[in-house]
């Protein structure tokens, strides 16, 4: 568009993108809300649409602060859930487009944005982090079987826990205290389910790397965010992780690296990697 810079330009793609795919959001949630298979409750389907719908709206106006053309296009996002037919991979796949719409977000917060539109984005990534942990919370319900780049691993349902959290938003510079506490919860989760599988397996190793992140999540304030307790929570999740590698050990499987499912994460950069 005449007049619009290089920089505005490239702000006013992404936010089309992401427009396109909020409306696709509302859609999926319409859909639920009126199959026979919502796997959400009607009060968080409700939420979910209305989140998208709010964006949408949020979106449109930023467009156009840019001197930009809203989109009239739609994502394909809807029509990809509502043809999954099990309700815990159709969960799995909803938790994967509100990470995504994350990524993004977060992509545009890094550009030289006027403080109304990076206060509605940091809006709008905080209420899909909110639909995010609710999804989340839905697959463990589910028992939801790991998605599709783990799926036939090796306790392929730790190593997909160990990455979504590895792979979060909390160490990220635009990280809220709200990520750091999401991410306490998710990692005491975490290390629940690999008790229950270091216990089942006898696994000596396993079980002694267990103890030393709990201790350090045991030292972890998700109140306080200081610099210790990130550094604590990291040795918690590392710690964890070796304890997983442990129990992969003892069966004789490849060690697992959250490197090699960078891609499914849609990250640039590994956001930290692990010291101990």
């Amino acid at each position: 568009m005449e007049g619009v810079s290089a920089m505005s330009q490239e702000i006013i793609d992404r936010l089309n993108e992401l427009l396109e795919y909020e409306r696709a959001g509302v859609e999926a949630a319409m859909g639920l809300a009126t199959s026979n298979a919502p796997g959400f409750s009607h009060g968080e389907l409700q939420k979910f649409a209305e989140d998208e719908g709010w964006a949408c709206g949020g979106l449109r106006k930023a467009i156009l602060r840019f001197g930009g053309r809203p989109s009239e296009r739609t994502g394909n996002f809807a029509g990809r859930v509502l043809a999954v037919v099990d309700e815990g991979e159709r969960v799995t796949l909803l938790a994967r487009g509100q990470s995504r719409v994350v990524s993004k977000i977060e992509a545009l917060l890094a550009k030289d944005l006027d403080e109304e539109t990076r206060a509605f984005l940091n809006e709008m990534r905080e209420q899909h982090l909110e639909n995010l942990e609710a999804c989340h919370r839905r697959a463990e319900e589910l028992q939801a079987p790991p998605s599709a780049p783990y799926r036939g691993l090796a306790f392929g349902h730790l190593c997909e826990a160990h990455d979504r959290i590895y792979y979060g938003g909390w160490r990220r510079p635009a990280a809220m205290p709200l990520d750091f506490r999401r991410a306490y919860r998710r990692i005491g989760r975490y290390l629940d389910a690999l008790a229950q599988e270091c216990e089942r397996s006898h696994d000596g190793d396993g079980k002694q790397l267990l103890e030393k992140a709990q201790t350090a999540f045991a030292r972890t304030d998700p109140d306080v965010m200081s610099s210790d307790d990130v550094i604590n929570l990291d040795h918690a999740l590392s710690y964890g992780h070796h304890a997983l590698n442990a129990l992969l050990r003892r069966y004789r499987m490849p060690r697992h690296d959250p490197a090699d499912f960078q891609a499914a994460y849609d990250v640039v950069d590994i956001p930290f990697r692990e010291a101990l």
